[in-house]
């Protein structure tokens, strides 16, 4: 999963020009959305959003940023070396 939305966001990264805006953090914060929040429960692998405490939701984005973050740094470092 982190594999392919991160290789999804480079694709995305290379087609749009300028500085990418939040340096991945916004990236990070769509797949904690849309996936995390969403399709992991709508397919039946955890339970409902709602049924966690607001300290797993907070974890989870924080987790979610820093792997936005860390995407970011990764494209940036390998665009430089290719």
């Amino acid at each position: 999963m982190g594999a392919t939305s991160g290789a999804l966001y480079g694709a995305v990264a290379e087609v749009l020009s300028g500085d990418k805006v939040g340096a991945g953090v916004p990236f990070g914060a769509a797949v904690w959305l849309i996936a995390d929040e969403g399709l992991v429960s709508a397919v039946g692998l955890s339970k409902s959003p709602t049924e966690y405490p607001l300290s797993i939701h907070a974890y989870a984005i924080s987790s979610h940023l820093v792997f936005g973050l860390t995407t970011e740094l990764v494209r940036r470092a390998m665009r430089r070396v290719l």
